[in-house]
């Protein structure tokens, strides 16, 4: 067995769950991704792992795209509203990564997620919305969403895990979307997030010499995102909001303990 084959062998299913399960939750996969980049490739700087992370998230992210306008679930108005508004967040996180000491970043980051996941198990959110399906945002939640998705996005490049974690939640309970469309949405948004921080890792420098172990996770997740989207039409709102608090404490106990 070539090296390369063992290392698709080895890679292409860890893609295959993270893209099922990122998809399924709208989270887009680089909460689940980062901390086993962390175990794979213990001597990595952030940056390089950040980078590989949001490569591989939007092509999980757009493969579960894909999939979920074929179901007509997108929110597309909201969805290009909060693009726009994180893009230089999106942007803005890459450069500080490549700067900024996380020492110190991760655990406190760490402490909130957990706060949240906790908070979500509690208190699912999927039957509490107040919108039906497809109905439009007042202006003020279109302010509202703008601002968050900006701060978002940043704080998400940052750490390398695409967004959907922290933005599926933000649509839900502050927007009061309903769990199925703040899903699709979310991956929607993702999807030209993590396209603009691969970018910007690219012209700064990084995933040139990992594009192997990137390739490899990616054909993975393109083959599990389409699983997760299924997945999601049999699966109740809160049981998805719980899936995703699940994450949430995942990747907040990773940080920690990082």
């Amino acid at each position: 067995m070539t090296a390369e084959l063992y290392e698709f062998l080895r890679l292409a299913p860890i893609g295959f769950g993270i893209g099922a399960f990122g998809t399924l939750v709208g989270a887009g996969g680089g909460s689940i991704l980062v901390p086993v980049l962390l175990l794979l490739m213990p001597h990595a700087s952030p940056a390089a792992l950040t980078s590989i992370s949001l490569a591989v998230v939007f092509f999980n992210a757009y493969s579960g795209t894909i999939a979920y306008m074929r179901m007509g679930r997108i929110d597309y108005y909201a969805g290009w509203l909060f693009t726009l508004a994180g893009i230089p967040g999106a942007i803005l996180g890459v450069i500080l990564v490549h700067q900024m000491p996380r020492a110190l970043f991760d655990p406190l980051f760490g402490c909130l997620l957990l706060l949240m996941g906790g908070f979500l198990v509690y208190s699912p959110l999927g039957s509490r919305s107040t919108m039906r399906e497809g109905e439009a945002m007042t202006r003020r939640r279109e302010r509202v969403g703008s601002i968050g998705s900006a701060y978002i996005a940043v704080l998400s490049s940052l750490l390398g895990i695409g967004g959907g974690i922290i933005h599926v939640p933000f649509l839900i309970r502050v927007l009061k979307m309903p769990a199925h469309t703040a899903t699709a949405t979310s991956h929607f948004v993702l999807t030209f997030l993590a396209l603009t921080a691969t970018v910007t890792h690219f012209f700064l420098g990084e995933l040139g010499d990992e594009i192997t172990t990137t390739t490899f996770l990616a054909v993975g997740v393109m083959m599990g995102a389409p699983v997760g989207a299924a997945l999601s039409t049999r699966i109740a709102g809160s049981v998805i909001v719980r899936l995703l608090a699940s994450a949430l404490c995942l990747v907040g106990l990773r940080l920690i303990l990082r």
